[in-house]
């Protein structure tokens, strides 16, 4: 009697097991007719799931598992894979309902603060999120002026006023450090290899945002007309970092009725680019935006490219800020590129003369900046709106050395996103 009730048991204990873990195959090929690094694989999940543990031909691969709608349920699995030329390759996905996530090196990394203002011990208060009406301005109550993503290559922040502009970190080793420096390194730290602030935005896109765009004046609009904005830290790991800014009752122009935009930002392990996903509240036929980036303000000019088709891109000397003594000059190289559904043309804007670009102004002791930008107009009859920006500098000790090489690398860029690995889940 005693043994039958332990074999009971023990087919109850291997039943129960059975019934935690699923597993499923996921097939990845490259369509691409060259070898390609860190391809995102992403498996959508039923709010079940707890661990997950990913294997290549029985090789752990890490993965993250994240929230995002901060429900307490994990929605999506994700991890990266680097694929030969037209390889295909078949990874076995154990789900189960029961333990915790698998703990794996924390490559790529997510912060917001509450600004300590206290001059002396400052201890900023991590946060994952902040909310704020447009009467407000946060700027300088938030650590470090806006959220932080950034992985091994690259570090950017958004702004938390009306530009939400993307700014961008330099690396010098391929290694996440904003956690160290917080955006703003001593020189002991940069002497030692850690990454710097290296763009000055001003009142523009910055790296890459979304703005509404006023044909009429040649101008971007901004996120001044809200209700409120809320940036949060949505996920950060092992395989990427997710930023969302959400804009309620946004109201660019008065002819158009106010619309929440909600912006997310995906930067994964091994990218220097940035995926952007922006959903509207309702369909925003005849609304004008506009994609743009910084035009770097090089007094000798800097480079620009273009296939007219929605790949724009710049490279020359930038400073960081407007105070010589403080931020240093560095080779920066810009890009954003835009679905050609979406693209409608491209423009620019300066509110000053290029001889007087980078001038130093004696009485107000500091460098004369302007604010100027590349701009791709665009549009959709749509509620979606999708595209990518990416970054470089001469910081980087693995990275591009002439124009040439960054406006080559970004041809390519363009068409590796124009040929996605083909993801199957069986």
């Amino acid at each position: 009697m005693k043994r039958t009730a332990w074999i009971i048991v023990c087919m109850l204990a291997v039943i129960t097991a059975m019934a935690a873990d699923k597993t499923v195959k996921v097939s990845v090929a490259n369509t691409y007719c060259k070898e390609r690094k860190a391809v995102p694989v992403v498996v959508k999940l039923d709010g079940t799931t707890q661990s997950a543990l990913v294997t290549l031909d029985g090789k752990e691969i890490p993965c993250q598992l994240d929230d995002l709608d901060d429900d307490g349920l994990y929605d999506e699995l994700s991890f990266v894979t680097d694929m030969k030329k037209k390889e295909k390759q078949t990874f076995d996905v154990v789900l189960s309902d029961e333990g915790a996530p698998r703990e794996y090196p924390a490559v790529c990394y997510g912060s917001i603060a509450i600004r300590d203002r206290a001059a002396k011990n400052q201890k900023h208060m991590p946060i994952n999120a902040v909310t704020f009406p447009k009467t407000s301005n946060p700027y300088q109550y938030i650590f470090p002026h806006g959220a932080v993503m950034e992985n091994d290559m690259v570090g950017f922040r958004a702004y938390c006023d009306h530009r939400q502009s993307i700014d961008y970190y330099g690396h010098q080793q391929l290694k996440a450090d904003i956690a160290e420096t917080a955006f703003y390194p001593t020189a002991e730290q940069k002497a030692a290899g850690s990454g710097d602030d290296v763009l000055w935005t001003g009142s523009t896109f910055g790296c890459g945002t979304m703005h509404a765009w006023d044909a009429k004046k040649g101008w971007t609009i901004m996120y001044d007309n809200v209700r409120n904005t809320t940036m949060e830290v949505v996920a950060a790991g092992a395989v990427r970092t997710v930023l969302r800014i959400t804009n309620r009752a946004w109201q660019p122009l008065e002819s158009f009725k106010p619309v929440d935009v909600v912006t997310t930002y995906l930067l994964y392990k091994g990218h220097r680019d940035v995926q952007v996903d922006v959903k509207f509240s309702h369909a925003v036929e005849g609304l004008p935006l506009a994609i743009g980036t910084v035009d770097i303000a090089d007094p000798n000019g800097a480079e620009e490219h273009s296939d007219c088709k929605g790949l724009r891109a710049c490279w020359g000397k930038a400073w960081a800020g407007n105070n010589p003594q403080v931020y240093e000059q560095h080779t920066v190289g810009l890009a954003v590129n835009i679905p050609e559904q979406y693209y409608k043309g491209e423009t620019r804007f300066s509110d000053m003369e290029k001889e007087k670009i980078g001038t130093y102004d004696e009485k107000a002791r500091k460098l004369v900046m302007p604010n100027q930008a590349l701009v791709d107009v665009v549009g959709t009859n749509t509620d979606h709106i999708n595209y990518w920006f990416a970054a470089t500098c001469d910081f980087e000790s693995f990275g591009f050395k002439s124009s040439k090489e960054w406006f080559d690398y970004l041809e390519n860029w363009k068409k590796e996103l124009n040929s996605p690995a083909a993801i199957e889940i069986k």
